[in-house]
């Protein structure tokens, strides 16, 4: 399998900047699209140059000409759709947020390793340049012993109860839709919580508008996370030690600069990789997992997925 032939369900936003940013990963190619909208399948389809656009799901399927699905659908479809593919035999690339719920998300990771298909969260900042930076800066102790984490990821988005943000069969809310990142990061660079607390304000509908998760990790350093649509914020993470701060500049999710100041107040900058969007790392590696004959990413394999999952609905139930 040396070229890996793509399918994407789905055809808004961010399946427009992945498909973009597949122009800079070697040996893969869009095969075919699938949309709810067919005429922005259509659409989706002349602008990225797949080779067809399928009339549906299982029209995508059948056709046998695909090495891996790329799942862009709204988060309330991931279950069903990432199913679909994984009973065609075919491995999955699924969009964050992974399910609605651990309960989902179990049956999508249980199917997979039942049918030994591979599949793979698309969290794709764990694979960017920058994140793999400050982590590592992190490891090696360059702030010293870990005190605090502080991360925000805020925009203004008004209420409007029929779209995405804020359709709850659709996964709407503030924590699924952004407060994922700063829980992600919350997590993967301090480990698991012992302890949490959850501030949030409803939306009319009741989902979450805003939400703040603050905590204490297994080690004693503290997090403070915040998810919103009320307000535009910095969208930073800031890591306190004893040796100093690492900060990941706005928006920290993405190929962004770090800054990191010692104790003594001096600061050191470094520059982002800036290519594409940034989603073809999460692409690439794909493609060499499947190479290889994997079937879970070695850097962000499915229990990772699950126990982020299960975190979310630790989050959910105090919130009720």
């Amino acid at each position: 399998m040396k070229t890996i032939r793509w399918g994407i369900l789905g055809a808004g936003h961010i399946a427009g900047k992945w498909a973009l940013d597949l122009a800079h990963v070697e040996d893969a190619t869009l095969q075919a699209v699938w949309a709810r909208n067919p005429a922005k399948a259509a659409e989706f389809g002349k602008s990225f140059g797949a080779n067809r656009v399928a009339n549906s799901v299982q029209d995508l399927l059948a056709e046998g000409d695909l090495d891996a699905v790329y799942v862009a659908t709204p988060h309330g479809r991931h279950h069903e759709d990432a199913l679909a593919c994984l009973e065609a035999g075919i491995p999955v690339l699924c969009e964050k947020a992974f399910a609605l719920d651990s309960r989902q998300a179990l049956e999508m990771i249980e199917c997979a390793r039942t049918r030994k298909v591979f599949l793979m969260e698309a969290l794709w900042t764990r694979f960017l340049p920058s994140f793999l930076e400050g982590k590592r800066l992190l490891e090696e102790k360059a702030v010293g012993q870990y005190l605090s984490i502080t991360t925000d990821f805020g925009f203004a988005a008004p209420y409007a109860p029929q779209s995405r943000l804020w359709d709850p069969q659709m996964g709407g809310g503030a924590l699924l839709d952004i407060g994922l990142y700063p829980l992600f990061f919350a997590r993967e660079l301090f480990g698991p919580f012992a302890e949490f607390k959850v501030e949030w304000i409803r939306a009319p509908n009741g989902v979450d508008r805003r939400i703040q998760v603050r905590g204490r990790h297994l080690g004693g350093a503290r997090s403070d996370s915040l998810a919103t649509f009320d307000e535009n914020t910095s969208c930073r993470s800031v890591i306190e030690g004893t040796l100093g701060t690492l900060t990941f500049e706005r928006m920290f999710h993405t190929q962004t600069d770090l800054v990191l100041t010692n104790s003594q107040g001096v600061s050191k900058r470094i520059e982002a990789i800036h290519q594409g969007h940034g989603y073809q790392y999460e692409t690439a590696h794909v493609g060499n997992c499947l190479r290889h004959g994997l079937l879970e990413s070695p850097i962000w394999p499915l229990s990772s997925t699950l126990e982020q999952m299960e975190f979310l609905d630790a989050i959910r139930q105090a919130m009720t």
